[in-house]
């Protein structure tokens, strides 16, 4: 039981420290990650998750909007940084999804992030990196299954390093 438990503690700093910038790239075991974060249901309330989303935005140093830069620990933004952000602070629609997007760091890569309700104690939260070409004036978008399971790490490391570790089988 305690090798269990210093595998969670050791997933958790391993998934917080390197941001799993690569995890997902490729293989067999990347797949597995994917595959599972893909359609994975959080069991919690888009409303009681959704601070620690943010903060797993907050803590890679991207700057996000608004209210939500209080939410996550960041200082107040000045009213000329905030005109000149791409993002913006949290959402909700009709529906209940939460949005919100991050300011861009110094290489134009900017998140959105959303959480789907999924049932009263469920959500459904995906990220999506925006990559700023302004060479060509376009942007691209992708889904960033590595910050899906840094969310599930911060929620419930046990749950992350399960995933983590089937995943090393599937390799």
């Amino acid at each position: 039981m305690r090798n269990g438990k210093l595998w969670i503690v050791a997933v958790a700093a391993v998934l917080a420290a390197s941001g799993c910038k690569n995890f997902t790239a490729g293989g067999a075991g990347p797949a597995y990650v994917r595959d599972v974060m893909r359609e994975y249901r959080f069991p919690r309330a888009c409303e009681a998750l959704w601070v620690d989303a943010l903060k797993v935005v907050a803590a890679q140093g991207f700057g996000l909007v608004g209210s939500d830069r209080d939410l996550a620990g960041q200082e107040k933004q000045g009213v000329i940084t905030s005109f000149l952000n791409r993002g913006h602070s949290t959402t909700r629609d009709d529906d209940g999804v939460f949005e919100a997007e991050s300011d861009a760091n110094g290489q134009g890569l900017r998140y959105l992030v959303q959480g789907k309700p999924a049932g009263a104690d469920g959500c459904f939260v995906q990220f999506y990196g925006i990559q700023d070409d302004r060479t060509n004036s376009t942007e691209t978008r992708h889904r960033d299954y590595d910050q899906e399971l840094l969310l599930l790490a911060r929620l419930d490391p046990a749950a992350a390093a399960r995933i983590l570790e089937a995943a090393d089988k599937a390799q």
